[in-house]
């Protein structure tokens, strides 16, 4: 979804107009200055019904998209074109959103653990001495 929402609106994460908030939903929400945000997301009755085809029963299995059947993606993809934007989307005005620039810098410092070069905004303090985050021992915990 992230690529897409790339390709679609030229927002990329290098150019920082782009900010992954790692909750693991289907949706975005996207700002326009002055104008104001709206939050698209996919209706839960889309997901029901695209989870369906057999293209999902191979995703499940970890297989990758380019190895799954053409025939099998072909047959979701006509499914997902033939269907209403009213059917696939929530669409929420958010008017009470507030957009935070992230902080453009090119500051950088030394991993006091590998010694790898780190992004100011990336970096962490671990004992008192600045880490990557790879270093500072943060791990993320998915659900499996």
């Amino acid at each position: 979804m992230a690529d897409g929402l790339q390709v679609a609106t030229g927002a990329t994460y290098g150019k920082l107009l782009i900010a992954m908030t790692f909750h693991g939903k289907l949706a975005a929400t996207f700002y326009y200055p002055k104008k104001g945000a709206v939050r698209y997301s996919l209706k839960p009755e889309f997901i029901d019904a695209m989870s369906k085809f057999e293209f999902f029963v191979y995703r499940k299995k970890d297989v990758e998209p380019s190895e799954i059947p053409q025939k099998v993606s072909d047959e979701v993809i006509k499914w997902v074109y033939e269907q209403t934007d009213e059917f696939m989307f929530k669409v929420e005005p958010k008017p009470d959103f507030k957009f935070t620039p992230v902080k453009s810098s090119f500051q950088k410092h030394k991993c006091s653990i590998c010694g790898e070069y780190v992004f100011e905004r990336y970096a962490c303090t671990k004992d008192g001495q600045i880490v990557c985050i790879p270093c500072s021992g943060y791990e993320k915990h998915l659900m499996k």
